[in-house]
Formats: structure tokens, C-alpha cells, sequence
């Protein structure tokens, strides 16, 4: 009897112990750093970086290629480079033992460090690759080298664990390529501040975005000797191995003039013990050499070198984010999948100004931020967010919106009133259509997220949608380049550009229509909501379609509502077909289905589901599967948003996000569908709401920030959930009967308990 309860106790405690190891896992440890890392662009990568953090540190293997930067297939490395954003690229770091090369090498071999045509990039053992939030390593095996990173917001870290050698070197490539843009290094400079420092500075012209990255490096190890390399442009026909390609500037006190060639940079040797660590600290600023050592110092100081002391900071930070909302299921891939999408919704846009405030704009002026501003923001376009970032963010981080919205006004204003709608280093970049940058500012202030100056957001954004577009003074584009065009004829002429620019105007229209009767302008209002009804003026009657028109309002005939046409400033459809652009209404579904027809709009959008018409893996499609709330049918708005969670996201690193996740847009979509929120019309209107879908978790509590919204905690429970049991049957608001598609932003951000009870089968007078 004794045997039996001593087993009975140690298998208690097992078990107690077992559940209480499960329970205390953290959101940060469900996120898969790799996941789509071999299918997703530069932007995408597995190193550390800080939620919105300036530098994202991260492992490269690729050279310049379309979404190159880090492939998870490849097992090797060629470098650690410091800058993954749109437009943007920066200096790489690699540590290497041995005779100095200065090319990393193809990805695809060959490899040996007796020959020059490897290259000085190195194998790596997969299972000894460790990635996690905040935190990097990996051994490069040709080297033996121990290679871990973290970072700070504006520093990156790196620890190198080296065997003993009199030749340990880090080898700091000032060109690292990224993605398929051209990369030019006008000139570089780089001096010994003392033997253990290093600084310089690094002009870059990315397909015309300017910009200088300046550097401060430390060690906690004196080095003693530096060099440079530098090579003249590549054309194809000179050899690019070997001595005759590497052309070295052995200055130790002063490297500069690298002026006029594409490739330069320097390296560092130390004598070093076996297993022994050098720590490398390097800090960036987009201003000046004494604002990159600001960085470096305010932020790293206080850690006097202890590496762990920086991850965990940095996962603290981390924490902060990701625990604001807290998932249960007993799928643990789902949570794997939500917080690797929520973890990305913050690591692909980021900032641009220093610690203090400083910051380079449009004109390469330095200026100085203001209260309300308190940092300046850099990201590919903001095309698509109203249906994924801006109501992410509103709702989760209303600081953050608020953050951004200042980011953007600061730059109109210093811009000569242009708002930025891809504001890439902090540039006009000519990227992308439309003003979906109208929506975030619009979404926060009816959100009551208004800690910016209301005055100058209504000039900016009625400026933007009345003044015809144009070459800035100062690089890139401003405005929109068919308002001439759309204003004139009431819809983007064939001869001027493509016709989906109709489409995305008349949604712009209206949020600025919102905007203006939620601020009293009664003349604004009519007349910005008169011109939200343009898209009609491009719908063909005979075919149903949204369709290509010409100047003299005759219908394009060489047409088909198939064709994608890529295009983004030509005649056609901007990376889209007239079929999707068809349903790219977010502020009229009734008007399109009138024009359409009931039946023909649903059935056309069903099959759409079925015959890969409808993709959400780019902006113009990501709201189809949530138009059947407009159009009669929501049961089927629950089938297919819980069927593309479950088929079209993948937490592996072969698949991830299938199609462009651009830098969180695709992982916010994830995120506000899997708990069972949308915003159609980007929560512009005066009184915001969120259209209700299936949440595929059992329990979802969302922790509201208290500086912006009263309630403490809104949590959304799925009774009986399961893949197959999908369906809304019945709901409760606060243990009221609810019965709505929608639920008030106001209502949401007081507090409560919206509850569900799912079912196999539609319940479909639910929402009637």
C-alpha cells in the first residue's frame, strides 16, 4: 500500500509538474523566428531585432536576387548585416580566422578556405542554428566560430566565440545587397578612434533613395591591426577573384576616399585564445558619427558588456508587445502561428530618428523632433493597411498609432505638405498608389486617438486629395499621379493610368469625407462623399465589371477581367485584376451590389474561393473573405476566413506567408482574423466598428491600454470551437443576446465578454 502512494505521489508530481512547465510558457517562446524565412522577402529575416527597432541584425546568405537576404536552406552564412528594410541596406559584419578575403562568395559553393572563389562565407550545421525572440547563434563551421547576436533599438551586438588564432578577424563590409535593387556606395569612411573603436560613415543610393549610415563599433578587446579593401564597379568581364579583384588600403589610422567604387570596406584582426569571446557593439544613426555613438553609449552603457543582461532586456521589450494578447487552444501550432504573425506585425517597420530626437529628412537636412512627435518612422508603402495594420494597431497599441501619425504629419511638414504614402528612409518614395496613409490618421483620431495636431492632419490630408501629384523637390514622388485625371473625368483614364486607381481614390474620398463630418466641415463632407462614388464611373453594366476606360468614356476592348497586369503607374490594373478590383469597395458594398446584382456577386465571389480568383496574399484581395458580412451570407465570411487561417498560413520556414508579407501587413490580417475582428472600411467612420467573423481560438483576452481606453480587459470566447465546428450559433455581449455582424469600437474598448456558441453547421439568421 506504501509502493502505491509513493507511485500515486511522484506520478502527481510528475503530472503537476509537467502542466505547471506547459503553463508557463510565454507568448515570446511560441514565436518561430524562421517561419517563412525561405518564401518571404529581405524585410522577413530570423536575427534579433526590438519592436520597431532601427536595427535588425540577421544572418545573410544570398546575394542581391529577389527576396534574398537570408534563405533557410542555404547552410552557410557570408555575413551579419545590421539594416533589413525596404529601399534600405547597410554595412555587413563577418568574423573569419585566417588570410584576409574580401568577396563572401557565392551562395551555392564552392567552399574551402584555400581558395579564393569561396570566398569568405562558411558552412553551417542546421541543427546547431538557434533562433528565438532576441537572440542569434550559430557556429560558422570553416571557421569554427560561435556567432551570437542581439540588439538594442539603434545597436547591434555581437558575440564571437573564436579558436585560438593569430589571425581572428572581423571582416565589416560596407556593401551588402539586398533584394533585387541596385545598391551604389558613393563614398565611405572609416578611422581608428582608438584600439578598441572604430567610426565611420557610409553613403548609399538605393534605386534613389539616399540616405548615410554612420557607425560606431567598440570591443571589449583591443585589436591590432586594420585594413581595407575596395573594388572598382563590377561589369561582368573582369576577374572578380583573387588578388587582382582585391585592391587593399593598408592605412591603420585613417581609412577613407573609398570614392566612386561599388565595393569597400575594412577588417580588424585580434590574437585570441581558444574558446575565446569578443564581444562587437555597433551602433547606426541616419545623421551624424557623434549621433551614432549617442546611440551607442545611451543605450548600451548600462550593461557594462553582459550580453545576456541585452537578450533579456530585449525580450522584456518583446513581452511587452506580445502579451497584450493572450490566446487559449490546446493547438499549439495556432499559437506558434499567432504569435510569429503578432511578433512580425512590429519587426519590419521601424525607426529612423535617434535617441534624442534628431533625424535626416527628404532634404538630407538634420532636424529635430517636437512634442507631440516622439520618433520618426521608415517602412515600404502603406498601401492595403486599412485592413491590416491600421486596425491592428489602433486597437492593440493606440500610443503607437498615434506615434506614426505624428511621424507622418512631421513629414508633410517639413516636406511642403505631402503626406508620405512609403515613407522609405524617411523619403517620398515612388512606390505603390493611392493615400491608404489617410486611413491610419483617420482611424485614430475617430478612435479618439488624437495626441497630434488635428489642424494640420485635415490640411495634409484634404492637400494630398485635391492637389494633382509630382516629382518632389528633394527625390521620390509626392501625391497621387492620376488626380488630374480622376478629378476631371470622374474616373483615371486609360491613357492616364491605371483604372483600379479609381477604385483606391474613391476609398481614400471617403475616409477624408469621415474626417471632415466628424470635424463639422459640412461642404467637405458632401463634397469628399460625392467623390467616393467615382468607382461607379468604372463599372461596365454589360459586363459587371470594373473595366478600363478611355478619355472619351469609351470602354478599353482588348481586355480581359483575368489579367493581372502588375502595373503600377500604366494602363491596367495595379498588382490586381478587374475581377478583385470589382470588390474593392470598403465603403459602398451595397452600392456595388446593386450595380451587380445580389446573386452574381456572391456566386462570382464564391467561386472565387475555388478557382484562385480570390488571394489574399496581396492588398487589393485581403478583405474578400469578409465581404459575404456585407452581402447576406456571413456564415460564409466564417468558413472561409477559419479556412484560409488553417491552409493558407504555415509556421515552417518553406512556407509561412504565401504571397507578400509586407514588413507585418499579412501577419496583422492573420492576427485580427484569428480573433474573429475586421475593420472594412479601415474603422474611418465617425462611429468605428469591427465586422465579427470565427474566432479560431476558444478564448481570447485582449489587455486594452489604459492611457487610451477605459476598459481593463475585452475577451471573445468561442464555445464548443473546433475546425469543424466553425459557426456562429448564437452570441452574447456582456450576458446580453447579441445578435449584429458588428460590434462598436466604443463598445469594444469599454470592456466586457462577447461570447459564442459554435456549431458544424450555419446558423443563418445569425447577424439578420
Amino acid at each position: 500500500m506504501k509502493y502505491s502512494r509513493v507511485i500515486l505521489i511522484l506520478f502527481a508530481t510528475f503530472m503537476f509538474s509537467n502542466l505547471f512547465a506547459q503553463n508557463s510558457k510565454q507568448p515570446i517562446d511560441y514565436v518561430n523566428v524562421f517561419t517563412g524565412t525561405s518564401n518571404s522577402r529581405w524585410m522577413l529575416f530570423p536575427g534579433p531585432t526590438m519592436p520597431m527597432g532601427m536595427v535588425r541584425l540577421s544572418p545573410d546568405n544570398q546575394l542581391s536576387s529577389w527576396c534574398a537576404g537570408y534563405e533557410y536552406n542555404i547552410n552557410a552564412i557570408n555575413g551579419f548585416s545590421f539594416i533589413h528594410a525596404y529601399l534600405m541596406n547597410g554595412p555587413s559584419v563577418m568574423p573569419t580566422t585566417g588570410n584576409i578575403k574580401t568577396y563572401p562568395g557565392p551562395a551555392d559553393g564552392p567552399f574551402g578556405s584555400h581558395m579564393w572563389t569561396a570566398g569568405y562565407k562558411s558552412r553551417i550545421e542546421k541543427k546547431l542554428e538557434q533562433g528565438e525572440v532576441g537572440y542569434y547563434k550559430a557556429t560558422l563551421y570553416d571557421y569554427d566560430i560561435d556567432v551570437e547576436l542581439t540588439s538594442t533599438t539603434r545597436c547591434g551586438v555581437l558575440n564571437y566565440t573564436y579558436p585560438k588564432s593569430d589571425k581572428s578577424n572581423v571582416i565589416f563590409k560596407f556593401l551588402y545587397p539586398q533584394e533585387e535593387s541596385k545598391t551604389v556606395i558613393p563614398e565611405a569612411i572609416a578611422r581608428i578612434v582608438n584600439d578598441k573603436e572604430i567610426e565611420g560613415s557610409i553613403e548609399y543610393n538605393v534605386d534613389g533613395n539616399d540616405y548615410v549610415v554612420h557607425f560606431v563599433t567598440r570591443f571589449n578587446k583591443s585589436f591590432k591591426s586594420m585594413g581595407g579593401f575596395q573594388a572598382h564597379p563590377y561589369t561582368g568581364t573582369e576577374k572578380r577573384y583573387g588578388e587582382d579583384w582585391k585592391k587593399e588600403v593598408d592605412r591603420e589610422e585613417n581609412i577613407s576616399s573609398f570614392k566612386g567604387f561599388d565595393d569597400c570596406g575594412i577588417y580588424l584582426t585580434f590574437d585570441t585564445e581558444e574558446r575565446e569571446v569578443i564581444q562587437q557593439q555597433t551602433a547606426i544613426s541616419l545623421v551624424s558619427i557623434d549621433q551614432a555613438r549617442l546611440n551607442l553609449t545611451t543605450e548600451l552603457n548600462g550593461f557594462d558588456w553582459d550580453f545576456q543582461s541585452i537578450v533579456a532586456a530585449n525580450k522584456k521589450a518583446w513581452s511587452e508587445k506580445l502579451n497584450i494578447v493572450e490566446v487559449f487552444t490546446e493547438n499549439e501550432d495556432d499559437k506558434v502561428k499567432f504569435y510569429t504573425s503578432l511578433y512580425r506585425v512590429y519587426a519590419g517597420r521601424g525607426v529612423l530618428s535617434d535617441v534624442n530626437g534628431k533625424y535626416t529628412d527628404m532634404c538630407e537636412r538634420v532636424q529635430q523632433i517636437e512634442a507631440p512627435v516622439d520618433a520618426m518612422y521608415g517602412c515600404d508603402a502603406l498601401w492595403g493597411s486599412q485592413w491590416n495594420l491600421t486596425p491592428l494597431w489602433t486597437l492593440l497599441n493606440p500610443g503607437l498609432a498615434n506615434s506614426w501619425v505624428n511621424s507622418l504629419l512631421e513629414m508633410a511638414d517639413k516636406g511642403g505638405g505631402w503626406l508620405p504614402k512609403s515613407p522609405s528612409g524617411l523619403e517620398y518614395a515612388d512606390v505603390m498608389v493611392a493615400q491608404h496613409q489617410i486611413a491610419l490618421i483617420v482611424s485614430a483620431y475617430q478612435k479618439g486617438i488624437r495626441n497630434f495636431d488635428v489642424q494640420k492632419a485635415w490640411d495634409a490630408i484634404k492637400f494630398i486629395q485635391t492637389t494633382p501629384g509630382k516629382p518632389h523637390e528633394c527625390g521620390g514622388y509626392v501625391g497621387n499621379k492620376n488626380l488630374e485625371s480622376y478629378i476631371k473625368l470622374g474616373y483615371v483614364s486609360n491613357e492616364d493610368g491605371p483604372v483600379s486607381n479609381t477604385m483606391e481614390y474613391s476609398y481614400d474620398d471617403y475616409c477624408v469625407a469621415q474626417f471632415a463630418k466628424a470635424l463639422g466641415k459640412k461642404s467637405d463632407y458632401k463634397y469628399f462623399t460625392d467623390r467616393s462614388m467615382n468607382y461607379k464611373n468604372a463599372f461596365d453594366s454589360s459586363t459587371k465589371f470594373i473595366r478600363q476606360r478611355h478619355e472619351d468614356g469609351q470602354w478599353v476592348q482588348e481586355w480581359d477581367s483575368l489579367e493581372n497586369h502588375g502595373t503600377w503607374f500604366g494602363a491596367g490594373y495595379v498588382e490586381g485584376t478587374a475581377w478583385q478590383f470589382t470588390y474593392f469597395v470598403p465603403h459602398d458594398y451595397p452600392g456595388m451590389i446593386d450595380l451587380v446584382g445580389i446573386d452574381l456577386f456572391n456566386n462570382r465571389l464564391e467561386e472565387g474561393f475555388h478557382n484562385g480568383n480570390v488571394f489574399i496574399g496581396n492588398q487589393p484581395n485581403m478583405q474578400a473573405p469578409w465581404i459575404f458580412n456585407y452581402s447576406g451570407k456571413p456564415w460564409l465570411t466564417q468558413k472561409y476566413t477559419r479556412n484560409l487561417l488553417d491552409d493558407f498560413f504555415d509556421s515552417s520556414p518553406l512556407n509561412g506567408w504565401q504571397g507578400e508579407e509586407d514588413e507585418g501587413q499579412m501577419s496583422a490580417w492573420y492576427v485580427l482574423s484569428a480573433m474573429g475582428l475586421f475593420q472594412m472600411d479601415g474603422g474611418c467612420s465617425v462611429d468605428p466598428s469591427y465586422d465579427i467573423g470565427s474566432p479560431m481560438f476558444d478564448k481570447i483576452v485582449i489587455h486594452l491600454d489604459k492611457e487610451y481606453y477605459s476598459g481593463k480587459t475585452f475577451t471573445i470566447k468561442a464555445n464548443n470551437n473546433s475546425n469543424s465546428n466553425l459557426y456562429i450559433q448564437t452570441a452574447k455581449l456582456n450576458g446580453k443576446p447579441f445578435n449584429s455582424l458588428k460590434i462598436s469600437h466604443v463598445d469594444l474598448v469599454k470592456g466586457g465578454e462577447l461570447e459564442f456558441e459554435m456549431g458544424e453547421t450555419p446558423n443563418i439568421n445569425f447577424g439578420k
